[in-house]
């Protein structure tokens, strides 16, 4: 059973450079399937949560410029639970525009 009252934000907004040559700026770690299991970092984190915690309580943070990846990733989430940040600087901004319960 889904609990309408927990809420998910998954940091995707990093640049991956630990990962380099495998990551790069342009498509960082978040977006790989790193573990070889035909999942992305990013898709394998909404599957653990996914059982129990419903669709429209999981938000994505991630840069501006990542978000078209994000909905080819996860084109279940809905749109508007993708939080892009305008410019790479900290993830901690975005954190008011999530609403409250």
């Amino acid at each position: 059973m889904k609990n309408q009252n927990n809420y998910v934000a998954i940091m995707a907004g990093g640049v991956g450079s630990r990962f380099w040559p495998m990551s790069k700026t342009s498509y960082p770690k978040q977006f790989l399937d790193i573990l070889n299991t035909g999942r992305t970092l990013i898709q394998s984190t909404y599957d653990r949560f996914s059982p129990f915690i419903p669709e429209e309580n999981m938000f994505v943070v991630t840069s501006a410029e990542y978000v078209e990846i994000v909905k080819a990733q996860l084109p279940q989430l809905p749109e508007e639970n993708i939080v892009a940040e305008p410019e790479r600087k900290t993830q901690l901004p975005v954190w008011p525009t999530f609403p409250s319960s």
